[in-house]
């Protein structure tokens, strides 16, 4: 079974990850079986309609609201009046409309919620059974989003840049995969609010949440405080669960030194897809800014190489144990380092 969530494009390549990965070794891209959009920023949904092409027998979720067609036309028309170049993933999530509907049988998306199960696999005298849920978005974080997104859609007179990425996002997706005894929890950029109805909060508290612990956690929101939640890891991991983070290279970029301080606390298994933060702004006199505007135009941080942490199952003989790679780029999380 495979299993992709979420989308983003190899820089130099400018293909999706998830398949050249895949193609890198030997999957047929028709063997994958479903493909989860948990929200709609960029950095997670880019790329998305041209693997979902790719993935040509794939099933298709995220939830209710992106691909609400009224919702997307008015944000897409919305950024095509501020002449805007994509940027709140709305479009990507256009195309991956128009590629279901390309298809003939099952092209309906899957409707995301608490508890939903995505895929349920019988198991066999060589795997185990394997379970995909859903634990998110919550009702009233569906409402919230609603809401956020009709105060940002334009007023008369009114100009604007872009539909920012919400905050906090009320909309992602965390999602629970159980194989046999082994579990995994992926975070997706869920966030908490100390609200019983709303992020990880509403997951915990919840008694219909899969009560098997997970070895594997996806740590959710590039490992940010507003994605950490006592309760996670406390009732939803194993001891020393293997975490993963990826780094936010923009703005202040995240996780910052207080977050890794924190996670490597919680666990003695922690890793990053990338060692370095590629963060900051720099600064420059007047001067040399107004020579490159006059001449090059403008000078862009050159784009780090994709990397990423690779956990693979010791399969029926050896079901418990987990062996782990890392890429060049990738590193463990105590090692991780701003630029």
């Amino acid at each position: 079974m495979w299993l992709v969530v979420d989308s983003c494009i190899n820089t130099a390549s400018k293909r999706p990850v998830s398949l050249e990965y895949l193609e890198s070794i030997g999957v047929d891209p028709s063997s994958v079986q479903l493909v989860v959009a948990t929200h709609w920023h960029d950095d997670h949904v880019r790329g998305m309609a041209a693997q979902l092409k790719a993935f040509s027998k794939a099933r298709f979720c995220s939830s209710s609201a992106l691909t609400n067609k009224e919702f997307l036309a008015s944000v897409v028309a919305y950024e095509q009046r501020h002449n805007i170049a994509g940027g709140s993933g709305a479009s990507e999530l256009t195309e991956v409309l128009e590629v279901l509907r390309s298809r003939s049988g099952k092209s309906s998306p899957i409707k995301a919620f608490p508890g939903r199960q995505l895929m349920t696999l019988a198991g066999t005298p060589q795997l185990p059974e394997r379970v995909v849920r859903t634990l998110s978005p919550s009702d009233k974080q569906l409402d919230l989003f609603l809401l956020q997104i009709a105060a940002l859609l334009p007023a008369p007179l009114q100009t604007r840049t872009r539909v920012p990425d919400q905050s906090p996002n009320n909309l992602s997706i965390a999602m629970h995969v159980a194989i046999g005894d082994q579990a995994i929890l992926l975070g997706a950029d869920l966030e908490e609010h100390g609200d019983a109805e709303l992020g990880w909060a509403a997951i915990v508290l919840t008694p219909e949440r899969p009560t098997q612990k997970a070895q594997i956690f996806k740590v959710p929101h590039h490992g940010s405080q507003n994605g950490h939640s006592d309760g996670v890891w406390q009732q939803m991991l194993v001891k020393d669960a293997l975490s993963i983070v990826t780094p936010w290279n923009r703005n202040n970029g995240l996780p910052q030194k207080e977050d890794v301080t924190r996670i490597c606390g919680l666990t003695n298994a922690a890793f990053c897809t990338s060692s370095t933060s590629a963060s900051g702004k720099r600064h420059r006199p007047y001067s040399v800014e107004k020579q490159i505007k006059e001449t090059v135009g403008n000078i862009r941080s050159t784009q780090q190489r994709t990397g990423w942490v690779r956990l693979r199952n010791g399969g029926v003989r050896n079901p418990t144990t987990w062996s782990l790679e890392l890429s060049s780029e990738a590193c463990s999380l105590k090692d991780w380092r701003a630029a």
